[in-house]
């Protein structure tokens, strides 16, 4: 079946965000486009990955071409592996768009080279740290920080069901939209409906999943649903919805220890910790960069 590539406002109107922000994506690289005259064009299988329903087109490497698979949703990662690669001057870091429980299986299972996490562990009410020897068993790996996060409720502008707190998502009216399984955003979830001592399986919708924080965010400004969670992010990127802060999530980055010896994985954590990597994100906004490059382990 031939590619379809949509206009900048069909793409909008599909991910129910203004024209100026699709723009803003193609301009940061985290939407993928062609120049068509003056006019950019995007595929619509880029646009199901920022969706979360595919992989964007192009981003295989060439068969039989060295590759170091990193995983993770954020588009800071598309950041931080484009200029390793600028610096590297060739193509070397590829992205996969898997979520953090199943990259970091991918790298148990050596499907993956590294992976980034945000996962949310509720008896001690840290991140990441508690989850390497349990999916990673056995495995000499490295840990560095990321960036901090707001994550939060997504709810329709001017919050018409009155939803302010977890326990709101249980109530007969509401209904909600998850995450996939192995996503921060999905363990984040589970935990606190446990916490709150809700059966998930009686919440609205719960079996209703959006493969990103985008599309989760769409699915309420597009009225298929009345809440979710997701990071503040995406919440700005689409008008018709408000966000109301739960906490600040930790997003780390997963090597191999043996990995740290390759000088192409030194070029990477040059540019996470150079000053000009820094103030890209705090552009970008929505991102607290303060222990960023920061090893914890």
């Amino acid at each position: 079946m031939a590619e379809r590539y949509l206009t900048a406002q069909e793409v909008a109107d599909l991910l129910k965000i203004k024209k100026n922000t699709v723009y803003d994506m193609i301009k940061k690289g985290s939407l993928r486009a062609v120049k068509v005259g003056k006019q950019f064009r995007v595929a619509e299988s880029n646009v199901r990955a920022v969706l979360g329903q595919g992989a964007p087109a192009g981003y295989q490497p060439p068969a039989g071409g060295e590759r170091f698979v990193v995983c993770g949703q954020d588009a800071l990662l598309d950041l931080l592996c484009g200029s390793a690669n600028t610096a590297l001057g060739e193509p070397f870091f590829f992205r996969s768009h898997m979520g953090s429980y199943n990259g970091l299986h991918a790298m148990y299972q050596g499907q993956a080279d590294a992976a980034t996490a945000h996962l949310w562990d509720m008896e001690t009410d840290t991140y990441n740290l508690p989850f390497i020897p349990k999916l990673l068993p056995g495995e000499r790996v490295a840990v560095f920080h990321l960036v901090g996060r707001a994550v939060g409720i997504y709810v329709a502008a001017g919050n018409p069901k009155g939803i302010v707190q977890i326990e709101d998502f249980a109530r007969p009216d509401v209904t909600m939209v998850s995450r996939e399984k192995g996503s921060g955003i999905r363990v984040l979830a589970d935990s606190l409906f446990a916490r709150a001592g809700i059966a998930p399986r009686a919440v609205h919708g719960y079996e209703t999943v959006a493969g990103s924080h985008l599309a989760a965010a769409a699915c309420v400004a597009g009225g298929q649903a009345d809440c979710a969670l997701g990071n503040q992010k995406a919440a700005l990127q689409t008008p018709a919805v408000d966000f109301l802060p739960l906490r600040v999530e930790q997003y780390d980055l997963v090597l191999r220890q043996d990995d740290l010896e390759r000088p192409q994985v030194g070029t990477l954590l040059g540019v996470l910790r150079s000053p000009e990597f820094r103030a890209a994100l705090d552009a970008l906004g929505g991102y607290d960069t303060r222990d960023l490059g920061k090893q914890l382990r």
